[in-house]
């Protein structure tokens, strides 16, 4: 897949996320752990047009490349399955799995997903 512009990338992610969470969701529902599980799927994205863009049936110049499957985020969110957030930039914990990053924040953010037992366990390796 070829993408033109940074918020299409980020608008085809979170038509992804959005896919693979609905999908999660309706799993765990088929498995009969759950009777319901009654509240929106919540996803958040750090990039503000993408949430403007799923949020409201307008598009842009930026906006006019993306293929139109992907605009099935709005009828998601219009029919309260999902709800597209903003979220600041460095609240995404999940950052250092996508891009490189200076020690003291990927420590941070490895805390912050509960990662840092496994840091530890892997730093020590590498030091014997």
């Amino acid at each position: 897949m070829t993408a033109t512009s940074t918020m299409e990338v980020e608008f085809i992610s979170c038509f992804e996320a959005t896919s693979h969470g609905v999908w999660l969701k309706s799993f765990i529902f088929g498995l009969r752990v759950m009777d319901s599980i009654s509240r929106p799927l919540s996803i958040y994205c750090d990039n503000s047009a993408i949430v403007f863009m799923a949020k409201n049936n307008k598009s842009g110049s930026q906006s006019k490349h993306i293929d139109i499957k992907y605009l099935a985020i709005r009828e998601r969110v219009k029919e309260k399955k999902v709800v597209i957030e903003h979220i600041s930039t460095e609240l995404m914990i999940a950052d250092p799995l996508t891009k490189g990053m200076p020690q003291l924040k990927f420590k941070d953010h490895v805390v912050n997903m509960g990662l840092s037992s496994l840091m530890q366990f892997l730093l020590y390796k590498l030091l014997l």
